[in-house]
């Protein structure tokens, strides 16, 4: 069955392919196309297009097609000047995945195909060749840099997709890890509440014509029991609800780097000790101080620090940005000190080179922690 026909790859391509404006730059220069010599180097135009999007999709004709790049390059610097095509396969080589001996291949290619380039000046008019002779030698530099700017764009891209890769298998892990645990609470809840509960009910059916009181004590157990039941089932569904300060942290990467702020951490591995309820309340604290940084601060970096005493926590969030006007310094602040005195804990706020916000909460011994 044949494939159906892309005109670019799926990932990244289409911002590679847009450069191939500039390719009308010689189109026009040329026009009108009158003699064979113009015919001709349109026609090499076409041919170097279709070598250009072939690159793009690296499969095993590869040296074919940027061989073919180049030697169109080299006939357009040699012949007409245009010695900027070269930035395409120079830009090519550095973008496309490829070994390290590959690419000393490729690029070791491109400066032999550079070299003769200066050499063709002598057969244009002097006061021609004085003008180019600067443009050819720039051009030459930038053409020599653009492999090593391609591959430094590259890596830099490969590393954000891992890092989205690792972002997606982490939220997975959590979602497990939360699955896990509610299916565990279950079993060692409920199971043994309704196995106490089918014991005595059928000892009741037993003991109802023969000893009427005994059965009625049975049913009264199996009915205190079921309110226990019901309790705990309350209190796992309650728990379904709380929000971990390690999900918030997911979240709040993401609105982060959308608004283009760098977000560093330290500490992030204590989040495990913190009881729930209190990560639930320090998660609301943190997305509402998150969200003051990317609409009011104006910050390029955001810092999210846990710490640990043998008393409290604290988690501390600060920027780099310009603090807050006046309104959302006290509407904000006020709901964030509620909510984090509601669990025993203080909040601290400067603004000096940025905005710094302390909050501190007790070690709750008593609370059930993630790690239990």
């Amino acid at each position: 069955m044949i494939g159906k026909f892309r005109l670019y790859p799926k990932e990244d391509g289409f911002v590679s392919f847009i450069w191939l404006i500039f390719i009308l730059i010689p189109i026009i220069a040329m026009f009108p196309y009158d003699n064979f010599d113009k015919q001709l180097a349109l026609a090499l135009l076409g041919i170097f297009v279709i070598t250009y999007r072939n690159c793009l999709f690296n499969g095993k004709w590869l040296p074919l097609w940027m061989g073919l790049m180049y030697g169109i390059s080299l006939f357009y610097a040699m012949y007409f000047g245009y010695i900027y095509l070269f930035i395409y396969p120079a830009w090519m080589i550095g973008f496309i995945p490829m070994k390290k001996k590959v690419f000393k291949y490729y690029y070791s290619a491109l400066v032999c195909m550079l070299t003769p380039v200066p050499f063709s000046l002598s057969r244009l008019p002097e006061y021609m060749a004085q003008e180019l002779k600067i443009t050819i030698f720039v051009y030459a530099f930038f053409i020599c840099a653009a492999p090593f700017a391609g591959r430094s764009i590259r890596r830099q891209a490969e590393l954000r997709k891992q890092m989205y890769q690792s972002t997606q298998r982490m939220e997975y892990v959590i979602k497990q890890e939360e699955r896990y645990r509610i299916a565990r609470d279950l079993h060692d809840t409920l199971g043994q509440s309704l196995s106490i509960m089918t014991i005595k009910a059928e000892l009741a059916g037993k003991l109802l014509d023969k000893n009427p009181e005994k059965a009625k004590n049975e049913i009264a157990e199996v009915a205190e029991t079921s309110r226990g039941t019901l309790q705990t089932v309350r209190e796992i569904v309650s728990s379904m609800r709380h929000v971990l300060i390690v999900e918030e942290m997911i979240t709040i990467e993401k609105s982060l780097r959308a608004a283009k702020i760098i977000l560093s951490t330290e500490g992030e591995e204590l989040t495990g000790e913190i009881a729930t309820d209190i990560q639930n309340t320090l998660s609301y604290c943190l997305r509402e101080c998150v969200t003051n940084v990317i609409r009011h601060s104006k910050a390029s970096h955001c810092k999210i620090i846990i710490e640990k005493a043998p008393t409290h926590y604290t988690l501390t969030v600060e920027d780099d940005g310009n603090g807050m006007s006046g309104s959302v310094h006290g509407n904000g602040l006020t709901g964030l000190k509620e909510r984090i005195e509601s669990i025993g804990g203080q909040l601290e706020f400067t603004q000096k080179n940025g905005t710094k916000v302390i909050f501190t909460v007790p070690v709750d011994k008593k609370e059930e922690t993630i790690n239990d």
